[in-house]
């Protein structure tokens, strides 16, 4: 496999959602018939002996299960949609409480990993919600739901407990680490 279609596969991987030809082209600075090429080249590397498989939709590329294990994917997935929330679920729903609307890149900055699963999760579960970036385009933003606050039972995220405390520590931490980059 070429160099381009690995750093493509990392893209995808890193992004969780897929991402568009143009947007691939644009960040690896490549034609996107190269994109496209080097695309072909990684759909049939996975088509081997691997459990990931490329799915392109239209101007759009994303990693997803093969077939072969989709079946175990559905089973995980619905154990951890049907069961409590993690600790890893309620960590990213306290950070998209107290600090969003937020991209899901600043989710993964602050908790330190990607977090792509479980902010699927939490959207299936109706607790928070995506919509478009009016500065970006390209780019999503999450935040808690109306039913989220609904039943814990307040009005706003401002009822929450310690919000404006939480809020300030959290944009300080945010403001340290942005500085010693």
């Amino acid at each position: 496999m070429n160099e381009l279609a690995k750093k493509i596969e990392a893209l995808l991987f890193v992004s969780g959602e897929g991402m568009a030809i143009s947007r691939l082209a644009s960040l690896l600075k490549k034609s996107e018939k190269e994109i496209r090429e080097s695309l072909d080249e990684l759909e049939k590397h996975l088509a081997g002996e691997h459990a990931l498989a490329l799915l392109k939709d239209q101007d759009r590329a994303s990693l997803v299960s093969s077939k072969e294990v989709s079946k175990l994917v559905e089973d995980f997935a619905k154990e951890e949609f049907d069961g409590e929330l993690t600790r890893a679920a309620l960590e990213t729903l306290t950070i998209i409480s107290y600090k969003g609307p937020l991209k899901r890149f600043d989710i993964d900055y602050i908790r330190g990993v990607n977090s792509s699963f479980i902010i699927r999760n939490l959207l299936m579960r109706g607790l928070i919600e995506r919509v478009r970036d009016q500065k970006d385009s390209r780019a999503f933003l999450y935040m808690v739901s109306a039913d989220f606050l609904k039943f814990l039972g307040v009005a706003s995220i401002s009822e929450l407990p310690e919000y404006g405390n939480f809020a300030q520590k959290l944009e300080e931490f945010l403001k340290t680490a942005s500085e010693t980059q």
